[in-house]
């Protein structure tokens, strides 16, 4: 065999060899200085393994056989009398045998150790161990304790230490149960100890435990840490703190809404029966869970004054028994109201019970009913300076607050007052899609002077006028719509939606009118709609909340409303109603003839007013032989206007129409029938995304009809209450 052929065998046993006794140790060039980062052999901090054991074994074994060596040896009388020595300690050199073989077992353990330990110091932190101690008498597969000395100024990262800490718990930190392998990084030591330390009994509850383990698991948060916070008397826990290292995530409010559903789904339900809600500090880097109690399902009106600010009309109840108010100061950066629902979903309740509140506060306030049932109770109510119907005194009544409101700030122009100083004055509008399209309807087919009365008007820009403007003049706004689409504002109303800043939405809204009414498609789209009066409201700080409206009975003390009444209802009116009325302080002639003048339609309509009685299909009614059959109100044909008594069907944006749906379209003789929509196609702005115009084909046999509608204009339902799909664009 050649000198440049390796012997397998030989190799093989060198291998092992090294192994077990490890390399001589080789003081490196350089006295005092360590090679940092060096894997080379020879030049770690741990020596060859030398066992103390042979030597002894060998003097046992010469003890032991020595009778038999006598005769071998007896030639040689020097040799026989060590051997005769060695025999009379016998034993005792079988003992430290013994001792011995157990002492290198244990110190080739300790050797092993420091091996393993030296290779993991160099490969993860790449420096060279100065010297390893292992804790004695150490286990043959763990270590209870071992101390690492490093050179100098040595410096160990955060991930090289957990690095560095799993490596030695998968090789010589395999502790038993009940017990961890720690790792410490003394750096002012220039050291890292390692130890076993018992494990502490588990105190945290399973709560606790999922949302740390939860959080660990993802990564939502740097270095996040649960803690409890609250406990109640029986030593449940009802509050958990969570510090986490701030990011820009952590002050976005989507994020933070997103991970407070996520907790409170963790969290899951409370033994209390109680809600999660979450408080955040994200600029010192934590958050706190707390209970709530749930949201209440029926409120009534309370007969206690809740809010002793009288520029505060409170009207609902959110999470932690939170009463929730509309702001009307002059200082409020919330002015006007805006509440949205479908017919029938709690508007008119949420609005009586804010005119009541008002009327308590000595603020009084005009409404507009378009379908001449919702308000009317309110009329002749402490307060209430006229309820309208009809459509073109609806328009009279906007041009007349128009008027009051500019008269207003003239007298705060003239006698340098602050706007805080002038009396408030609240205007409701409900139903105002059924407004607008009546408006809009009246000036392409009423009479001439109907036509001219409406342009000289012009009720959607002096609305859109209120709506920027009234603030300063302590006009505040009640809106009542199904829909917050912007061309219900009109034109020219620029962001006179966001003026709105108090906001109702009672029900669930579609994807879009969600987006339109709190900036976020997934807001009050999940609204427990089997409990009345359970909806989204804005919070002080802007943010949308959920929360239980306050519950008014109808105010109407005409007979037949108020004995269907029972008696804690009636008790709470009486309660309600205040002794005196508000006083109306009106700066501008037309608001004041105005109302002047419909008091006394009002009064004239209860006093000599009436209304036909219903007639059986088939039948003719009294006096009137000629007629043999009645047309049933809402059919095809019917006037609406409400002027003749006919119910008022709803009204939507001419861009929310699609393909299938039954609408009302004028006749050309003042007369509206339903057609069914064969198309549409609605053109948007390509800069803003605002409608620009909608043109709906109507088919009539072989021959389609197109009629093009403006962004403003809506169309009437045939049917109350029925149905619409939503727009694809706000």
């Amino acid at each position: 065999m050649s000198a440049r052929q390796h012997d397998p065998v030989k190799d093989f046993l060198v291998q092992t060899y090294r192994d077990v006794v490890g390399e001589p140790r080789h003081k490196p060039s350089g006295a005092g200085r360590h090679n940092a980062g060096t894997d080379t052999p020879g030049t770690g901090s741990v020596g060859r393994f030398t066992p103390l054991s042979p030597t002894v074994l060998v003097a046992a074994a010469l003890a032991s056989s020595a009778p038999h060596l006598s005769t071998t040896l007896a030639d040689y009388p020097s040799a026989i009398s060590v051997m005769a020595t060695l025999h009379s300690y016998q034993w005792l050199l079988l003992a430290a045998a013994a001792a011995t073989i157990t002492l290198d077992v244990y110190r080739f353990a300790c050797h092993r150790h420091r091996v393993t330990l030296d290779a993991h110091v160099r490969q993860i932190t790449r420096h060279q161990p100065v010297k390893i101690t292992v804790g004695f008498p150490p286990r043959w597969r763990t270590v209870r304790r071992a101390t690492i000395r490093l050179p100098r100024g040595a410096v160990v990262r955060p991930k090289e230490l957990d690095e560095f800490t799993t490596a030695v718990r998968a090789t010589v930190g395999r502790s038993p149960a009940g017990y961890t392998t720690t790792v410490r990084h003394q750096a002012h030591r220039d050291r890292l100890q390692i130890a076993r330390t018992p494990v502490p009994p588990e105190t945290r509850s399973t709560r606790h435990i999922a949302l740390q383990s939860a959080l660990d698991a993802t990564t939502i948060f740097k270095n996040p840490t649960v803690t409890v916070a609250s406990i109640d008397d029986h030593g449940v826990e009802t509050g958990y703190k969570i510090t986490f290292t701030p990011s820009m995530n952590s002050g976005a409010t989507n994020f933070q809404a997103k991970v407070d559903e996520a907790l409170a789904a963790l969290a899951g339900e409370h033994e209390s029966g109680r809600n999660w809600t979450t408080a955040w500090t994200p600029s010192e880097g934590y958050l706190v869970m707390t209970l709530v109690a749930p949201l209440p399902t029926r409120v009534d009106h309370p007969l206690a004054l809740i809010d002793e600010n009288l520029r505060h009309l409170p009207y609902a109840t959110a999470a932690a028994d939170t009463t929730m108010v509309w702001d009307v100061s002059t200082r409020s950066n919330k002015p006007h109201c805006l509440i949205v629902g479908p017919t029938g979903g709690g508007k008119t309740s949420v609005i009586r019970t804010l005119l009541t509140e008002a009327a308590r506060r000595g603020i009084p306030f005009v409404g507009v009913d378009p379908k001449m049932i919702e308000l009317d109770g309110l009329e002749g109510y402490p307060g209430c300076g006229a309820i309208v119907y009809d459509a073109v005194r609806a328009a009279m009544l906007v041009r007349a607050l128009h008027a009051e409101m500019m008269a207003r700030n003239h007298y705060v122009h003239v006698n340098k007052i602050e706007p805080s100083e002038l009396p408030l004055l609240i205007a409701v509008l409900d139903e105002f899609f059924i407004l607008s399209g009546k408006w809009q309807r009246l000036a392409k087919t009423g009479d001439e002077e109907t036509r001219e009365q409406l342009k000289e008007l012009d009720p959607l820009g002096a609305w859109a006028d209120l709506a920027v403007l009234a603030r300063s003049a302590g006009i505040r706004l009640l809106l009542g719509v199904q829909r917050p689409d912007a061309s219900l504002f009109g034109a020219s109303s620029g962001n006179a939606r966001d003026n709105f800043g108090t906001r109702i939405s009672l029900g669930n809204l579609s994807q879009d009118g969600a987006l339109m009414m709190w900036g976020d498609a997934h807001v009050g789209r999940d609204v427990d709609t089997s409990i009345p009066g359970r909806g989204m409201v804005t919070a002080p700080d802007g943010t949308p909340v959920s929360a239980q409206m306050w519950w008014t009975p109808n105010v109407d003390r005409h007979p037949n409303k108020w004995t269907q009444l029972t008696a804690a209802d009636q008790a709470l009116l009486d309660g309600l109603t205040p002794r005196e009325a508000p006083q109306f302080a009106l700066y501008s002639t037309e608001l004041r003839e105005f109302l002047e003048s419909e008091r006394a339609l009002a009064r004239r309509a209860r006093s000599h007013g009436g209304a036909p009685e219903p007639i059986a299909l088939g039948s003719a009614p009294a006096g009137d032989p000629s007629t043999d059959t009645a047309t049933p109100a809402g059919s095809a044909g019917a006037s609406i206007g409400g002027e003749d008594g006919e119910e008022v069907a709803d009204a939507i944006p001419a861009s929310q129409v699609t393909e299938g749906m039954t609408v009302l379209i004028d006749d050309g003789t003042a007369h509206l029938v339903a057609v069914t929509v064969h198309a549409v196609e609605v053109t948007y702005d390509p800069h803003t995304g605002d409608v620009r115009e909608t043109t709906l084909t109507i088919r009539e046999g072989r021959r389609n009809t197109a009629i093009t509608f403006d962004p403003t204009e809506v169309v009437f339902l045939p049917e109350p209450d029925a149905p619409t799909a939503p727009s694809p664009q706000p």
